[in-house]
């Protein structure tokens, strides 16, 4: 019998206790040591101070991001937000294949359609990361909501998340009927790095002809250089360095990263939209921005150009909130969502 409860508690110890240490350690790694500066948080929103407490820091972030990662994939789904269907599939991408999660309303549809990129860096993030805003953009939109899982570096270096997030786009035109989509009209979606991300598709497809574009929501998105280099242009980048979660010694870590192969091309569109020449033609934008946000001022400048360019474009600031503020349960984020269902029902 005695023998009997050992090989009970070996057998609990290895299945249950040994991966719960092994989360533990990850997510200690993850977090790294929480340390704000108190001047700093005083200027937020209660919300905002919350979530600045409890996620910053973010800086070191080249020794870290395999921790952070993963610490982010065993993230829970927002399962309180209730939608309809929830479906995870792999489409064939330039380097592999691509995980998308496709979000679907309760109503039978037909759909708008989302194609959602994640944020992080184009070093973190995942399509679990980001279930809560994928899930409250299906609630507050009746769309359906395709969220990609792109190649991150440093392991997969620009260009590789742009052309995953471009094949995504002619995998949703090529499969238009079985998403019951309303029509061939796509609306691109992204927040912080998924943000750039769906600015340059959207010159990608003007560019090629093909998909069509209808709309882009931008979400804090970063649309030029967000290195050291960008406090000449950006003076947010200065003024907002460090104490608001996102500090400019993390941005810098991460432009490396993304660059690591191609820091000749910092300046493409590809890399950097504003630098377009030609910004003329794009869809209808939705630009979002905090103001304690070291890439406050170049999501500004992006939807200032797309202005003067001749495209409709709503922008707004939101006030005493930092960089990902989506990601708390305030005031700004339920009125972000609302205006997104304002700015898509036009």
């Amino acid at each position: 019998m005695k023998q009997t409860f050992k090989w009970v508690f070996v057998v609990i110890a290895s299945v249950v206790l040994l991966p719960l240490a092994i989360i533990f350690f990850i997510y200690k790694k993850a977090v790294g040591k929480r340390d704000f500066i108190p001047e700093a948080v005083e200027n937020l929103d209660d919300a905002a101070q919350e979530f600045v407490k409890k996620t910053a820091p973010l800086s070191d972030v080249d020794a870290r991001y395999k921790y952070i990662r993963l610490a982010q994939k065993a993230a829970p789904s927002a399962k309180n937000i209730e939608i309809g269907e929830i479906e995870n599939k792999k489409i064939d991408g330039p380097g592999g294949k691509i995980p998308l999660r496709i979000y679907t309303p309760a109503n039978e549809g037909p759909y708008e359609i989302i194609v959602y990129f994640h944020g992080g860096g184009f070093v973190t993030g995942s399509i679990q990361h980001s279930d809560e805003i994928a899930r409250r953009l299906v609630q507050a939109t009746g769309a359906r909501v395709i969220s990609v899982d792109y190649r991150l570096a440093p392991e997969n270096p620009f260009p590789a998340a742009t052309q995953d997030a471009y094949a995504a786009l002619l995998w949703v035109n090529s499969h238009n009927t079985s998403l019951r989509a309303k029509s061939k009209d796509i609306i691109v979606a992204g927040d912080s790095a998924g943000g750039n991300l769906a600015a340059v598709v959207s010159q990608l497809a003007k560019a090629k002809g093909t998909p069509t574009i209808s709309k882009q929501i931008l979400l804090y998105p970063p649309t030029d250089i967000f290195s050291r280099d960008a406090s000449v242009l950006y003076p947010s980048m200065d003024h907002f360095s460090e104490g608001y979660v996102l500090t400019k010694e993390s941005l810098d870590k991460y432009f490396k990263l993304y660059l690591s192969k191609a820091s000749d091309r910092k300046y493409d569109p590809l890399v950097a939209p504003i630098r377009s020449k030609d910004l003329g033609g794009l869809p209808k934008a939705f630009v979002i921005t905090a103001e304690f946000d070291p890439l406050r001022d170049q999501g500004e400048a992006y939807a200032k150009k797309l202005k003067d360019a001749g495209v409709p474009v709503f922008v707004k600031r939101f006030e005493k909130v930092p960089h990902d503020f989506l990601t708390t349960s305030s005031a700004a984020t339920e009125e972000t969502y609302e205006l997104i269902r304002e700015f898509l029902a036009e």
